[in-house]
């Protein structure tokens, strides 16, 4: 049976779970599986929240958005570095894609 598609209260719930091993336990099989979920998480956001910074009108915050995204792709190719500093970054870019691929979402609603 297929794996049902993560909600954004599973991702959230997986940000607070990052940020809650980083300042523990950032190591081991539990922080490895949140890892990888998050990964899976950027997967499904980046392009709706690029979608979204190629679209902001204010050259600043699309400029910002645009960053963002392209940090959040970047981690998806870095496998090394600090434990506790990768559940870190994951966790925000998560975070943050969320809030860009939620106001795609919102934006198509109302048209």
């Amino acid at each position: 049976m297929p794996e049902a598609s993560p909600t954004s209260t599973d991702m959230g719930r997986d940000v607070d779970l990052a940020l809650a091993l980083a300042q523990g336990r950032p190591t081991g099989p539990a922080a490895d599986e949140v890892r990888k979920r998050l990964r899976s998480h950027i997967w499904l956001l980046v392009d709706p929240a690029e979608e979204y910074a190629k679209d902001l009108a204010d050259s600043r915050a699309r400029d910002i958005a645009t960053a963002t995204v392209d940090h959040a792709r970047g981690l998806l190719r870095d496998q090394g570095g600090d434990p506790a500093a990768m559940l870190r970054l994951l966790g925000k870019a998560v975070y943050h894609l969320m809030r860009y691929a939620s106001q795609v979402q919102r934006h198509g609603q109302q048209q």
